[in-house]
């Protein structure tokens, strides 16, 4: 194929994506009936399969070859892959078709480079380094949210490659760079700076120290004649802004008092900035509501202003709001202010009032239909998930408004309807097999809280079937937090992301352990993906021999499989299968995977009817009833 064929598939790998986001959580404008929206669905992941079914291809084709060293990284497939990554990240519309996939191939490119460049290829290597940087911080905005170890390691290299960046700012190095190097260093050396955001875990002074380090050389670098005379033409009004953006930016972190004094004084400049601003390119992208904001909560933190008097703040420019903008400076009031307005109550520990409790009522309410009302093909839709995502982190339970099981629930339908369909499916099917294990072999649930002994456990049989149902419910709300890899349906997971989405344990559990309505669900939501001897699994450090409610994990663990490997939306777009070749499986791995008692579950007759009655019509009603939901 020619080089511009090439480029196509490249476009089509991204078409193919867009479309498969938008097939994945459809609206039900123009379906009439709960039927036609199971059908729509069913419909929708046939063609999710088939895309993916391309994109793999093209990736097979194209993109593996090159990464796996069967084909010879040239010059020309240098810069096709280079090209590629600029299709998945845009960095002009924050649109991100393909975060994880563009870090792969940056990665590659970027060592290649210092493998083979000369040293005279230095702009070269100062045009790889900036492209790593730049995508760096993108997998670290991904990654920040998550639970998982690949934060410290991706972190860590990219500082190191900021660093190795920054060295180009001597001058005799900086003088024999090219004009694009050059602005290069620049940007590059700067955006080093958000490399340092820890968004909600709290760091030791010298972390902000040498973030903050970063803006200082870059105001230095701003009032250095030999800089300006170096790039005559380089955009230093948008070099300057970025200083006090990328400042302010600290704002959504947990920062100390006297980093916050800084801050603050970033988010003022900002502001000033902004309003002697005529560059179009700045003010199209940046509200200084937005600025308005960080400054609020950097006063917060540096002391200079009451959390109260912040919160107040906060929702009044959140009630300023237009419901129906989904520009970016939309996406930031809508979703962006009620979101510092409840980190910063979290934070605080900030006593509610009546009113407050009022305003949590409309942020929950209003967040989840802006998000669910976005259109899908947006440029912007991932950025409202990414920022919608982070809300359970920030929820705070208050009397008159949902609990964080409901509201995961009602965000799961609006943002991605077949977890949605599964966590209920995973409910019912978990308390149909409490409850003829209650009649079957009531001897399993002996250590359930209060059940020590099996007259305990009868008494005990509507507790127990209560709480099997609500705990399942919660098993996947960690999944919330990572719903934009959950969602790649379109090629297969790469190594980082297997690690993304075995951490959906760990973060639910800590989420539920905030909150007194699922604290108690914390062993289930943790452990529904260990094995039953705890063999294999994840998380790996966690016995659930020690749970007293271990039997429930267990079970948790059975209807888990049971719903993932029969249904054909959402977990699955290839052929499900069926109860009888499940069966066998389940069984044979009996006291390995699967708690022996998976055998009395399959003997008994009426247990395995249910099971099969939940698998057609009980699914079809929850169809039914996710359609009615959305209406």
């Amino acid at each position: 194929m020619t080089r511009d064929e090439i480029l196509e598939q490249f476009k089509l790998y991204v078409s193919h994506t867009k479309r498969i986001r938008y097939l994945s959580t459809p609206n039900t404008d123009g379906i009439s009936d709960a039927d036609k929206y199971a059908d729509a669905l069913l419909d929708n992941f046939t063609e999710i399969g088939e895309l993916a079914g391309k994109n793999k291809k093209i990736l097979n084709d194209f993109v593996k070859p090159v990464l796996s060293g069967e084909e010879e990284l040239t010059d020309e497939n240098r810069e096709l892959l280079a090209k590629f990554t600029e299709l998945l990240t845009d960095d002009e519309t924050f649109e991100e078709v393909d975060v994880h996939l563009a870090g792969v191939i940056n990665n590659f490119l970027f060592e290649n480079e210092n493998k083979s460049a000369l040293p005279e290829d230095d702009n070269a290597k100062v045009t790889a380094m900036f492209k790593k940087v730049r995508q760096d911080y993108l997998m670290l905005s991904v990654l920040s949210r998550y639970d998982t170890d690949e934060l410290t390691k991706v972190r860590e290299k990219a500082l190191n490659n900021r660093n190795e960046l920054s060295s180009y700012l001597d001058k005799d190095k900086f003088k024999a760079l090219n004009e694009e190097a050059k602005g290069n260093v620049l940007l590059g050396s700067l955006t080093g700076a958000l490399l340092y955001e820890s968004n909600i875990y709290p760091m030791p002074d010298e972390w902000w120290e040498k973030a903050l380090s970063i803006l200082d050389d870059a105001e230095n670098i701003l009032k250095d004649p030999f800089f300006r005379e170096m790039c005559p033409e380089y955009e230093w009004d948008a070099y300057e802004f970025r200083i006090y953006y990328y400042g302010s930016f600290f704002a959504y972190s947990y920062i100390p008092k006297h980093v916050a004094k800084r801050v603050y004084e970033y988010a003022l400049k900002a502001i000033d900035f902004l309003k002697k601003c005529n560059n179009e390119s700045i003010t199209s992208v940046v509200d200084i509501k937005q600025e308005e904001d960080l400054l609020y909560m950097a006063s917060v933190l540096a002391g200079l202003v009451s959390p109260r008097e912040a919160c107040e703040k906060f929702y009044k420019a959140y009630e300023d709001r237009d419901t129906s903008d989904y520009s970016i400076i939309g996406v930031n009031k809508n979703l962006d202010t009620p979101s510092l307005y409840l980190s910063l109550v979290k934070m605080t520990n900030l006593k509610l009032t009546e009113a407050d409790y009022d305003r949590y009522r409309e942020i929950e309410k209003a967040s989840l239909k802006y998000i669910y009302n976005i259109p899908k093909k947006s440029d912007v839709y991932m950025k409202c998930v990414t920022l919608f995502s982070n809300f359970p982190i920030y929820y705070k339970e208050v009397p008159g408004n949902k609990t964080i099981k409901e509201f995961c629930i009602d965000a799961f339908a609006a943002i991605h309807p077949p977890t949605y369909i599964h966590c209920n499916m995973v409910a019912r099917l978990a308390e149909c097999i409490a409850r003829h294990l209650l009649d079957i072999a009531p001897q399993v649930f002996l250590g359930f809280p209060g059940c020590e002994k099996i007259e305990q456990v009868a008494d005990k049989k509507d507790d127990i079937i209560r709480y099997t149902y609500n705990a399942s419910l919660c098993h996947d709300m960690g999944k919330l937090i990572i719903i934009d890899t959950i969602s790649m349906y379109g090629r297969n997971l790469l190594d980082d992301e297997f690690s993304i989405i075995k951490s959906h344990p760990v973060t639910g559990a800590k989420i539920a352990s905030q909150h007194k309505s699922t604290k108690d669900y914390v062993d289930v939501i943790r452990g529904h993906h260990v094995w039953y001897d705890c063999t294999n699994g994840y998380p790996k450090n966690f016995n659930t021999f020690e749970s007293p409610y271990k039997t429930i994990i267990d079970i948790v663990s059975i209807a888990d499989s049971i719903d993932a490997a029969t249904d054909a939306v959402g977990r699955s777009y290839s052929k499900k299968k069926t109860l009888s070749d499940l069966k066998a499986e389940l069984i044979e791995c009996a006291g390995t995977r699967y708690a022996p008692f998976v055998i009395d579950i399959f003997e008994d007759e009426d247990t395995q009817k249910d099971i099969e009655y939940l698998l057609d019509e009980g699914r079809k009603r929850l169809y039914s009833e996710t359609y009615i939901r959305l209406q």
